[in-house]
């Protein structure tokens, strides 16, 4: 049983050219992103304080229009602390970036953490040491985020996205190819 439905590849074989241009374009991005670390990372947590500050000015409005305060007021307040937080990160996206990193951080090692307690849970199976490698990973780069901290905050969140860009890239050019050998099969 192939391991993608064929009438995704079907479909995907008639339009694996575009595929495979956005998977080149996506390639290209995150590469310069990775040339530029530190400025992906501001313009990241820049736009994303743009989306906080819009969502926190949209919800501040909605508020205005519910009839009473005191039904208002927990929409109200979330609202201000949507437009504060994105306001900050916007006006301050270097602290703001060091302050995810922290987050980027912690999550890391916890999930590492994690990972140790599953490769204990399956310990004996065949994979069991990818399981532990995987977790060393994780903790090692938790680290270097830590032990680098606040400067890591200049680059991890621009790094993260470059690499996302880069895998996301290849994985569309590996079914734009496997749609054009889909497309040219025999039957």
């Amino acid at each position: 049983m192939p391991a993608t439905p064929p009438p995704l590849l079907e479909h995907l074989s008639q339009h694996w050219k575009g595929l495979l241009v956005t998977g080149i374009v996506f390639i290209v991005l995150g590469t310069l992103g990775l040339g530029a670390t530190g400025l992906f990372t501001l313009i990241s947590v820049f736009w994303i304080g743009g989306l906080l500050l819009l969502a926190g000015l949209i919800q501040i409005l909605q508020a205005f229009r519910t009839p009473t305060l005191s039904r208002s007021l927990p929409f109200l307040m979330i609202g201000l602390l949507y437009a504060l937080l994105g306001g900050y990160m916007m006006a301050r996206p270097a602290v703001a970036a060091g302050g995810l990193t922290l987050i980027i951080g912690a999550a890391i090692a916890l999930i590492s953490t994690l990972r140790f307690l599953i490769a204990w849970h399956v310990r004996g199976s065949t994979h069991t040491f990818l399981l532990i490698i995987s977790a060393l990973i994780g903790l090692a780069l938790a680290w270097m985020i830590f032990a680098q901290w606040p400067q890591s905050g200049q680059w991890v969140i621009g790094l993260f996205l470059a690499i996302e860009l880069i895998m996301n890239g290849w994985m569309l050019v590996m079914v734009a190819l496997s749609a054009r050998q889909y497309q040219h099969r025999d039957f």
